[in-house]
C-alpha cells in the first residue's frame, strides 16, 4: 500500500513537473469533467503559484519588463526551472542564472543584474538573527589583540557587485519614476538589515571595499591598516581605519571580533 501510494506520488509530481500523462488512469472521472480535464486542473493551478512566486519576488523586475516580457520570463523559467524545493522561497534563486543563459533576455545583461539585486535584497532581509558588536566591545579589546583582530559580519551582509547602473534603474522603479539607460557601470554596493530589521544598500567607495574584502579573506586588523596608509597619509591610517571600523558597528554590520579566526561575508 505504501509503495503504491508512493508511486501514484511521483507520478502526480511528473504530471506537475513536466506534463507527464501516467497519472490520468488513476484519476475519477465523471459527467461533468474526464480525468485529463482534472488533472489540467491541478497543473494549471501549480504554474499558477509559481508565477505568483515570481511576481512577489521580482516586482520591481515585472515592472522593468512589462507586462508581456515578464509574462515570457515567467513561463519560460517554469518550464526551464521545476521547483526542487520543499519551501517556495528558494525557487528564483536561480532566476538570475536562467536570465544570464536564456537565448532572449541574455541579449539584455542588466535584466538579470536587477533579478540578482533583488535576490540580494530577500536574502538580507530573511537572514538569520546575530547579535552584533558594539563600538564599546572594540574599545575594550586588549591593545596586544589589536593585530590580529578579525571581523565575522552579520549573515544579512552582502556585497553586490555588479557590472550596471541595476541598483539605479532599481530606485527610479521603486519610486514610479522613469529609469535611465542600462550602462556598463561596475559599481559595489553592501545590502544589509539594519537594526530595525529594514533592509538597507548604499554604495561601497573603493577604500571601503578594499577593507571588506581583506577581512573576508581572513585580513587582520594590520593588514587592513596597510591597506588604509597606501591610500592616505600613514600617520593619518589608524585614525581613518578605525571611523571607518566604528560607522560598520553603527549600522551593525559586524557580529563578532575574532583573533585568528576566518570571518564570512557573501560576495554576489
Amino acid at each position: 500500500m505504501t509503495s503504491s501510494l508512493h508511486q501514484r506520488q511521483q507520478q502526480m509530481m511528473q504530471a506537475l513537473l513536466n506534463g507527464s500523462d501516467e497519472i490520468t488512469q488513476y484519476i475519477h472521472s465523471d459527467d461533468q469533467l474526464n480525468a485529463e480535464q482534472r488533472l489540467s486542473i491541478y497543473q494549471s493551478g501549480y504554474r499558477i503559484r509559481l508565477r505568483e512566486v515570481i511576481d512577489n519576488d521580482h516586482p520591481v523586475l515585472g515592472r522593468y519588463l512589462g507586462d508581456e516580457l515578464f509574462d515570457q520570463l515567467s513561463q519560460g523559467y517554469i518550464d526551464a526551472a521545476p521547483s526542487a524545493y520543499r519551501s517556495l522561497r528558494y525557487y528564483c534563486d536561480p532566476l538570475p542564472d536562467y536570465l544570464r543563459h536564456d537565448a532572449f533576455f541574455s541579449q539584455h545583461p542588466q535584466i538579470a543584474e536587477l533579478a540578482r539585486f533583488e535576490r540580494c535584497l530577500l536574502t538580507a532581509f530573511d537572514a538569520a538573527d546575530r547579535d552584533t558588536v558594539t563600538a564599546t566591545t572594540l574599545q575594550q579589546t586588549p591593545p596586544e589583540h589589536w593585530p590580529t583582530l578579525q571581523l565575522r559580519f552579520h549573515p544579512s551582509l552582502q556585497l553586490f557587485n555588479t557590472p550596471f547602473n541595476v541598483v539605479e534603474i532599481w530606485q527610479a522603479l521603486k519610486m514610479e519614476r522613469q529609469p535611465p539607460d542600462p550602462l556598463p557601470q561596475p559599481e559595489c554596493w553592501v545590502v544589509w538589515r539594519n537594526h530595525e530589521r529594514l533592509t538597507e544598500f548604499r554604495s561601497a567607495e573603493p577604500l571601503e571595499q578594499a577593507l571588506l574584502n581583506c577581512f573576508l579573506h581572513g585580513g587582520d586588523f594590520s593588514q587592513a591598516a596597510e591597506l588604509v596608509a597606501a591610500q592616505v597619509n600613514e600617520n593619518a591610517a589608524a585614525a581613518k581605519l578605525l571611523t571607518i571600523l566604528f560607522r560598520w558597528l553603527e549600522l551593525g554590520w559586524i557580529h563578532q571580533l575574532n583573533h585568528g579566526q576566518t570571518p564570512h561575508l557573501d560576495i554576489v
